[in-house]
């Protein structure tokens, strides 16, 4: 018999050890020392001493690194991703927060090029919901990238989707 343990008996020694370390650990960690109500230590404010606008390991406070949801974004969504020449794409827009009567305008870039309003396409007009579709076809083959702008302020974008023609 060898006196080396099996590399799956291991992996079994180590699977009950994590069981019993997360029971025990969120058994323990449930009890609140026979009270309901909280310790000091429990409700005492953190000691931050961090000055305002900066963030304790001296990076982008997360207003400047992140959008949050629900103040102005446009999402857009393209079904397919992929289509021969002249074949259909359907897009889709939802605005956050929602807002009814925006119109949005879908512009292109094909393989790279500036952005240009997509041609002979009416905009789209958002529902109640904030939500609105288009179905668009081109035979300009490669990848287009696709968003689409407000119309009364075209500094407001969507993300871009890419649909590979071709």
């Amino acid at each position: 018999m060898s006196s080396r343990a099996s590399g799956g008996a291991l992996a079994a020694c180590l699977i009950t050890a994590a069981i019993v370390g997360f029971a025990g650990g969120g058994y323990f960690g449930s009890q609140s020392g026979g009270g309901d109500t909280p310790s000091a230590s429990e409700t005492a404010a953190p000691d931050d001493t961090t000055p305002v606008g900066e963030t304790p390991d001296g990076g982008e406070t997360p207003a400047e690194t992140e959008t949050p949801a629900g103040d102005g974004t446009i999402t857009l969504s393209a079904d397919p991703t992929q289509v021969a020449p002249n074949g259909d794409i359907n897009f889709a827009v939802t605005l956050n927060p929602p807002e009814e009567g925006v119109e949005l305008l879908i512009q292109r870039s094909v393989d790279g090029s500036e952005w240009e309003p997509f041609p002979n396409v009416s905009a789209i007009e958002t529902d109640a919901n904030g939500t609105g579709t288009s179905r668009v076809n081109s035979q300009r083959e490669g990848v287009n990238s696709f968003r689409v702008v407000r119309a009364d302020d075209e500094s407001v974008v969507s993300n871009e989707v890419q649909v590979t023609i071709g």
